[in-house]
């Protein structure tokens, strides 16, 4: 099960997401600079999937899932304010969700959207 505070999600995407019946996923879709970020969370199983889209384009630029992902934190710090998501199988233990993630994928949507893979060295 994913580590994570949906309250942290809303306010770092400033969206309401779209919800699967009994809460099996959020679906947060965001609309900024001509493209569309839409971010898929499946709390239970902990699979993340980001696909990103050209305004008027029906396939994706970028596609990219995390099953398994053991938590999403939400950062603010010299960097601007981000989500940051914990990959799977990369820690000794579960993500506690109080540390900062120390390697993994980073989104923001300021003053652009962007989605990158990270390592805290």
């Amino acid at each position: 099960m994913l580590n994570w505070d949906e309250t942290d999600v809303l306010s770092a995407l400033e969206v309401i997401p779209e919800e699967g019946e009994h809460g099996i996923y959020h679906q947060y879709t965001v609309l900024k600079g001509g493209l569309i970020l839409k971010l898929t969370i499946c709390q239970y199983d902990g699979d993340v999937f980001f696909e990103l889209f050209q305004d008027g384009v029906e396939t994706p630029i970028f596609k990219m899932n995390l099953f398994d992902c053991d938590g999403v934190k939400r950062q603010i710090d010299e960097f601007g304010e981000y989500l940051q998501f914990a990959p799977a199988q990369c820690f000794r233990g579960r993500y506690d969700g109080e540390l900062s993630v120390p390697y993994g994928v980073r989104l923001s949507i300021h003053p652009h959207i962007s989605i990158k893979p990270y390592c805290k060295l």
